[in-house]
């Protein structure tokens, strides 16, 4: 609502609702469902189902009733490896809904809506930017309808991960180049607000480490 009046004073108009990185939306169906329809409904937000997206971590059961009951709002992955040793080892989602689980769920979804899915994939260096993984990547998406977002990893983000760090900018396009070359299209999503550690992830850190420092 905040947002809406804002932009409406700025003779500008709320246009997309993205569900990220505030919490697992599918763990909270029944709320992010009601929302949803607040955000479509005409009398209220009144925004197309399209203009809708959510994202999840890959909440199995979450995905199926997503499918039944928004065939026409946009679905993210947050998929991060192609494969199940190294997203088990930064995901442990994957420990309980394994990739195989994952795509045959995602596979069903596309069936019914014949839409295309959202791939997040954060760039950590060292750990899931090996070039090999951009060919098992392909090869995980060969034949789906897929459009990949490679996110550069924010130093800072979480309280275990410090010796984390951004995958190199080459590195990334070099992903990039080879999913092009076996047509799964996919965008480097542009970085803001890292200089004063307010990116995705860093806010939170931030406050967090001000209240350990005060106690």
């Amino acid at each position: 609502m905040y947002a809406a009046n804002l932009l409406n004073s700025e003779w500008a108009k709320l246009r997309n609702i993205v569900f990220m990185w505030m919490g697992e939306p599918m763990l909270n169906y029944d709320v992010m469902k009601q929302a949803i329809h607040i955000f479509t409904d005409q009398k209220k937000f009144d925004l197309s189902n399209r203009r809708v997206t959510v994202s999840t971590c890959g909440i199995v059961p979450g995905i199926k009733k997503f499918t039944q009951d928004f065939p026409q709002t946009s679905l993210a992955i947050s998929l991060h490896a192609p494969n199940d040793e190294i997203r088990k080892s930064i995901m442990p989602v994957d420990h309980t809904y394994d990739i195989d689980t994952l795509m045959a769920s995602l596979d069903e979804y596309t069936q019914k809506t014949n839409k295309r899915i959202f791939y997040e994939y954060i760039m950590i260096n060292g750990v899931n930017d090996h070039i090999k993984l951009a060919d098992e990547l392909w090869k995980l998406l060969e034949g789906r309808l897929a459009h990949v977002n490679f996110i550069p990893y924010n130093p800072g983000e979480g309280t275990a991960s410090d010796w984390y760090s951004t995958t190199p900018r080459f590195i990334i396009e070099k992903f990039q180049r080879i999913l092009e070359k076996y047509g799964v299209v996919s965008t480097i999503r542009a970085t803001m607000w890292d200089d004063i550690a307010a990116a995705c992830g860093q806010l939170a850190r931030k406050k967090n480490d001000e209240e350990k420092t005060q106690n």
